[in-house]
């Protein structure tokens, strides 16, 4: 790559970078939320810097990974419940890629994921395709259970569809990370139906609203300097019966990287890891 294209693509994720974290300041300042994000984690200020940092270096991550979608993806080890990872808005199964080494080292190797257009389909389609991945996974086990973890929109999918009638029962456990459970304000910024979908009020969060919760462990995971979903009480499921965990301070997407979201994930799910 010439060093000018890549001058030119660093300036421009450090530009939207720098705005999303202006959006954030903004939004939770007007829902008085500043002065706990500052309380919680020692200085608004340091929580602004790591969130910049890890969300630039997630974009230097992501965005080289798009190559491995031209692989096959790994082979799913036949033993114990299966794990079901579901990417967030614009990204795509690579999303997970460091986070699926980490369950396999944690000893989960039944891993799955699945991968929508969230580019010119709309949610109701996404969700279909994650109901139609479960019954593939689920129908030569009837008795069996599926594990289900989703990043961002995907947390909102995963719900969803362990809501439906269909899959009652059959959710073993259900995770989310930083999934914007009452929609977030960002996507005024959004240009396709997928993006503006999230809202406030609009179609996305009311399906999460409507579905109901699935009888199994839940566990949702979120960072007080997430520069994606704002403002910050929109992280929240407003549901009980929930596990709610927040790390450290960082960026939305660096979530799928970070050593520590990780190691909170497989400590909720490692009750789990043996049964089929």
């Amino acid at each position: 790559m010439p060093v000018k294209v890549f001058c030119y693509i660093i300036l421009v994720l450090t530009l939207f970078t720098l705005l999303r974290y202006a959006i954030f300041l903004l939004s939770n300042a007007l829902a008085g939320r500043l002065g706990f994000i500052r309380e919680e984690t020692g200085g608004l200020g340091a929580a602004v810097a790591r969130g910049v940092v890890t969300a630039m270096a997630a974009d230097v991550i992501a965005l080289p990974s798009i190559v491995f979608l031209a692989l096959p993806e790994r082979t799913a080890s036949p033993s114990g419940t299966p794990v079901l990872m579901v990417h967030g808005l614009y990204h795509n199964r690579t999303a997970w890629l460091v986070f699926a080494r980490r369950l396999r080292k944690a000893g989960f190797r039944n891993l799955h994921t699945y991968g929508y257009n969230s580019f010119t389909k709309d949610f109701g389609h996404a969700l279909t395709g994650l109901k139609e991945r479960l019954d593939a996974l689920l129908v030569d086990s009837p008795d069996g259970k599926v594990i289900l973890i989703g990043h961002s929109l995907g947390g909102l999918l995963c719900r969803c569809a362990a809501g439906d009638v269909r899959f009652r029962g059959r959710t073993a456990a259900l995770v989310t990370l930083g999934s914007p459970h009452g929609g977030s304000a960002l996507a005024w910024l959004g240009s396709n139906r997928m993006a503006r979908g999230l809202i406030p009020g609009r179609t996305i969060p009311e399906a999460v609203a409507e579905a109901p919760d699935p009888d199994c462990p839940k566990l949702a995971v979120y960072t007080l300097a997430d520069d994606y979903v704002v403002p910050l009480d929109l992280l929240r499921t407003g549901r009980p019966g929930w596990l709610e965990r927040v790390c450290a301070p960082m960026g939305h997407v660096w979530m799928l990287y970070s050593p520590e979201v990780a190691a909170m994930v497989t400590d909720f799910l490692r009750p789990l890891r043996g049964r089929g």
